[in-house]
């Protein structure tokens, strides 16, 4: 399926186009997500709750544009993590991005989804509430010193549901907790809790207390400028959820493994 203004084409990524994609990501120089041929097939060919979207935005036969979308369940309801926003420098208008974002729409109305979330940074979280009708729902903090309360979603009714195989495919393992070590920019090193698998075991109060976690405590309404937090944004299709509550923080429960921003370096195998 494309969509066509002139020369500017909207369609899904071919295998053909990955290292157009891998380039386009890394095209000033640095490659600090470590993106390369089998890290875009990990998202976009081998995930294992349905089928991916990955679309590019092609100029004059050139890749220029990315977005894609994973299928994904937030309680019961069919939805999409929207992820891999990027357009190339040179054409960073809104003619790009606007013609990503029809097409966006146009797939999500067309496969039923109620809704589509992203983990976007605070400027695009910013661009997509402006221009495309998202909602910047709230600013997630980090806690340290978690707490029993701090990892418990049931009164939550809007969490991110996944199987077995997701964790196998997000972290490389099953198992009850996902602990991981972080080293910042000034070298310290974290111990972070990226989430709780709800099938297996709760963690217990000694893996809680030393690490830190996003926390319905630490929920903002507005971007804080003392410390960075996380932007979560979505759009909603399936207009009947506004009535269940799917605009208000306090009915959502997000870990930091929602998000591919955090990557996982298992903590016990570690020194």
């Amino acid at each position: 399926m494309t969509s066509e203004s002139n020369s500017l084409v909207i369609r899904d990524a071919v295998d053909s186009d990955i290292d157009s994609i891998v380039g386009l990501f890394t095209e000033d120089g640095s490659n600090p997500y470590g993106w390369c041929a089998d890290k875009w097939r990990h998202y976009y060919r081998n995930y294992p709750e349905g089928k991916p979207i990955a679309l590019v935005a092609e100029l004059n036969g050139i890749v220029v544009g990315h977005y894609g979308m994973l299928p994904i369940k937030v309680g019961q309801l069919p939805a999409m993590l929207g992820m891999h926003a990027y357009v190339f420098s040179e054409y960073r208008g809104l003619t790009i991005i606007s013609a990503l974002m029809k097409e966006v729409d146009k797939r999500c109305r067309a496969q039923g989804v109620a809704m589509i979330c992203g983990f976007a940074n605070s400027k695009f979280s910013l661009i997509k509430k402006t221009f495309f009708k998202w909602k910047t729902l709230f600013w997630l903090g980090f806690k340290s010193g978690l707490t029993a309360d701090d990892v418990r979603c049931e009164p939550a009714p809007f969490f991110f549901n996944y199987s077995p195989k997701w964790f196998a495919w997000r972290f490389g393992e099953v198992r009850d907790t996902y602990i991981s070590r972080y080293t910042d920019a000034r070298g310290n090193i974290k111990k972070q809790l990226l989430k709780v698998n709800r099938g297996m075991e709760s963690p217990t109060p000694a893996e809680l207390f030393d690490s830190e976690g996003w926390s319905p405590a630490l929920v903002f309404l507005k971007e804080q400028r003392d410390q960075f937090c996380q932007p979560f944004s979505l759009k909603i299709y399936d207009t009947s959820l506004l009535d269940a509550g799917v605009l208000r923080p306090e009915n959502w429960f997000i870990e930091m493994g929602d998000s591919d921003t955090f990557q996982y370096l298992p903590w016990s195998n570690t020194p």
